[in-house]
């Protein structure tokens, strides 16, 4: 199984995730006494997602990565196709099935009980299910009783957002990752300030990479110290701004850029805004679909996905790019990537 045509950086094994990690590698094991279906819960951005994708690319094939969301809608396509037991059968033709974002299944009948068929049918078999939430299988609003007793039935783990000791390790980490150069003083003060998510610290870093070559200086104590506390005098582009700017290099009027159309010319640059927004401005999935009229985040996170992985794909599409990309910073991104 692949992710996204792309390898998962490594995962930074702070105390926080690592008996999900556990779980998860246990999972993966070839022992008898493995559980057959793990059950992840926690907050956005505490690495779920990142646990997901290592699981399946060091899995063998036959399996298969998807978001709740996109489950739902491969099911609605299906019904309106008439094709529901072609769709059936593909899942059944599974051996290991990774679902992420559970929650977004709630109220919807129909996907939560062909779901839970395909978990019936692969456990079943002997095969791997992997699920991911943000809040525990108890904790599911409107859903089918049954799938939550499959959830439960399970190995249940939890992640917790980090403390200041693991925020501290993930800046250092991220940092050095993204050749970021940020002092020791100024991770500290960021650390103790940022007290969400790794998510949240990654976009902290972000910003202070972004405001960094805004002004054409160094990150420092003093900067990191003004972004914390809102005191920056130049900040990072606005997702308006960034709409605006996407829409005029593709040729398309900026409203049409938060319609849910389907067309390629619209989807492109709609999703190219998404990154762009994701990488600019700090902004967290949630906040990035708000903008854009996402029905949630997980719009958001697949629409990333696929903008990176076309980005490796078509030099022209990255060229593009880079043009945006450098008059929203004023600055060409680094290795022209």
């Amino acid at each position: 199984m692949v992710v996204s045509g792309r390898e998962t950086e490594p995962l930074l094994l702070i105390p926080e995730i690592r008996l999900a990690h556990t779980a998860v590698a246990q999972l993966r094991s070839e022992s008898q006494s493995r559980p057959s279906c793990v059950y992840v819960a926690g907050p956005p951005g505490t690495g779920k997602s990142h646990l997901a994708r290592l699981f399946v690319q060091e899995s063998g094939g036959g399996g298969k990565l998807v978001l709740a969301s996109e489950f739902a809608a491969e099911l609605a396509e299906a019904a309106q196709l008439k094709a529901v037991a072609a769709f059936q059968e593909r899942y059944r033709r599974l051996n290991t099935l990774v679902c992420e974002d559970l929650q977004a299944l709630a109220g919807r009948s129909e996907s939560q009980l062909q779901l839970l068929a395909v978990v019936d049918d692969l456990l079943g078999r002997g095969g791997r299910v992997l699920l991911t939430a943000s809040r525990l299988p108890g904790r599911l609003d409107r859903f089918d009783n049954k799938l939550v007793s499959r959830c439960r039935g399970g190995l249940v783990v939890s992640v917790r957002r980090p403390g200041p000791a693991s925020r501290l390790q993930l800046l250092e980490h991220f940092a050095s990752r993204r050749q970021v150069p940020l002092p020791a003083d100024a991770a500290q003060v960021l650390a103790q300030k940022i007290t969400g998510s790794p998510r949240d610290l990654l976009a902290a870093l972000g910003q202070l990479e972004t405001l960094a070559r805004i002004n054409g200086g160094v990150i420092d104590t003093k900067m990191a110290t003004s972004m914390v506390s809102g005191d920056t005098t130049a900040d990072p582009p606005s997702l308006q701004q960034i709409a605006r700017v996407v829409a005029r290099q593709f040729g398309i009027a900026t409203p049409r850029l938060r319609e849910r159309s389907r067309a390629q010319h619209v989807v492109v640059p709609r999703q190219c805004a998404m990154l762009l927004a994701r990488e600019l401005t700090g902004a967290i999935y949630s906040e990035i679909a708000a903008f854009f009229r996402c029905k949630n985040h997980t719009t958001v996170l697949h629409a990333c996905r696929r903008m990176r992985e076309r980005l490796k794909e078509e030099p022209e599409l990255r060229r593009l790019v880079h043009s945006i990309h450098a008059e929203l910073t004023g600055r060409e991104e680094p290795g022209g990537e």
